[in-house]
């Protein structure tokens, strides 16, 4: 009994110290390695950002696919998880959790939602994946990066509509390879502490993102989200992050960003991997669970 006291003692603390700290330093044995799980196919651009990252630090990952279309993941086998960019979500996951008018808004313009195969395997995986996650505290330590359509997921994870496309709601063109200037908003987040510039460029390929002005005005029913960065006068949401988990999404692909960005990115998805692995062997110590 004392002993899984002990333990949930050291996971609560440990939960704490993810909420806090943003860049705690860590290392591992030579011989540990640290498993990346990717929800579909990571592209070789994931692939060679993570292996740059993790040489880097002195790591060594492996990369491997969670996506399964039968079967619920075993999110215990991996050290940290990546959604990456990809297909249009189906707004059937988000309408049914807003208003009316918004619902009857949304379809609307359903015609210009790019339906997909890709989209149909994995809206469902993903979602269920993330259900998964964020009801469960075993979890609790298990970092997310979401990019561009993993944002995505993660925002209608939380019952945060998107906009079905920026051109038609916004009235400026769709980001499709757009270098576009991002604006950190808040001195504290994770994207200033890794990326270390308060004004930065991504690379940007979407039509759809984070219905920001939705959020905005129902903040209070997420107190442990907060849109960290934003671009195009404060109209694109560039970043979502959670401080009850060590999850965060960007809409703006790192694996295209080349230099400060692709690396503190990915840098920090592989530090709070490794911060996850370290907990995971004092927790063993203490339960004597092999």
């Amino acid at each position: 009994m004392f002993k899984h006291t002990l333990a949930l003692l050291l996971l609560l603390f440990s939960f704490n110290t993810f909420a806090i700290q943003k860049s705690q330093s860590c290392s591992l044995d030579v011989n540990e390695v640290i498993t990346i799980g990717c929800t579909w196919k990571c592209s070789k651009w994931n692939r060679w950002g993570l292996r740059k990252a993790a040489r880097r630090a002195g790591y060594k990952v492996n990369i491997v696919n969670l996506y399964s279309e039968n079967a619920t993941p075993n999110l215990s086998s991996v050290d940290g998880i990546l959604i990456p960019g990809g297909a249009d979500i189906n707004p059937k996951y988000y309408t049914p959790k807003v208003e009316p008018w918004l619902q009857e808004h949304i379809k609307s313009l359903d015609y210009l939602v790019n339906y997909s195969s890709e989209g149909d395997m994995r809206d469902p995986f993903e979602y269920n994946l993330l259900q998964e996650y964020f009801n469960k505290g075993e979890h609790a330590l298990t970092p997310i990066l979401g990019i561009c359509r993993g944002m995505q997921m993660l925002t209608v994870s939380q019952g945060i509509p998107l906009y079905v496309d920026i051109k038609k709601e916004l009235g400026f063109s769709n980001r499709r390879w757009k270098l576009d200037k991002i604006y950190v908003t808040n001195p504290e987040s994770i994207v200033q502490s890794e990326v270390r510039d308060n004004i930065f460029r991504g690379v940007k390929y979407h039509h759809q993102g984070l219905r920001l002005d939705y959020f905005n005005k129902h903040q209070e029913r997420w107190p442990n989200l907060e849109v960290t960065s934003v671009s195009n006068r404060g109209k694109i949401a560039e970043s979502l992050e959670f401080y009850d988990r060590p999850v965060l999404g960007v809409q703006y692909h790192p694996e295209w960003t080349f230099g400060k960005v692709r690396r503190g990115l990915f840098g920090w998805l592989l530090n709070r991997a490794c911060l996850k692995k370290q907990n995971d062997k004092k927790q063993k110590l203490i339960t004597g669970v092999n």
